[in-house]
């Protein structure tokens, strides 16, 4: 999807099916064939540097989450490099729980699986073009 639009300077670009085993930062192969993407959109575009980020839902302490999201971000960040994209375009972040994109609870105070798998994500952005 990403690579059909214009990409933007300083937006967010979800990076969908990027998927790990619970509670590590090892990637998938089916992760690694959207990073393949990413990595054609790269090689495309030589001057791009990007922020490569993850994100948690909130289930966990604050602290471990902020490690995991940052552990999953150089996982990524890793493999791109391993594609041979050079490491001065990857900045790896890991957010935690900061920035949900929806709630992880319901208002009513319940779990929200739905809020919660659309927080668990991995983003890039364009830093410099």
């Amino acid at each position: 999807d990403v690579a059909l639009t214009k990409l933007e300077l300083n937006k967010d670009y979800t990076l969908k099916n990027i998927l790990y085993e619970f509670g590590k930062a090892t990637l998938t192969e089916s992760s690694k064939e959207v990073l393949d993407t990413l990595h054609s959109i790269l090689v495309e575009n030589p001057t791009f540097v990007i922020e490569l980020s993850s994100h948690t839902d909130a289930i966990g302490s604050d602290a471990a989450n902020q490690k995991l999201s940052q552990d999953r971000a150089e996982s990524c960040v890793s493999y791109l490099i391993s594609k041979g994209i050079s490491k001065d375009r990857l900045k790896p972040v890991g957010y935690g729980e900061s920035r949900p994109k929806a709630p992880n609870q319901t208002d009513e105070g319940k779990d929200n699986p739905e809020g919660r798998a659309l927080n668990r994500r991995t983003e890039f952005k364009i830093l410099k073009s």
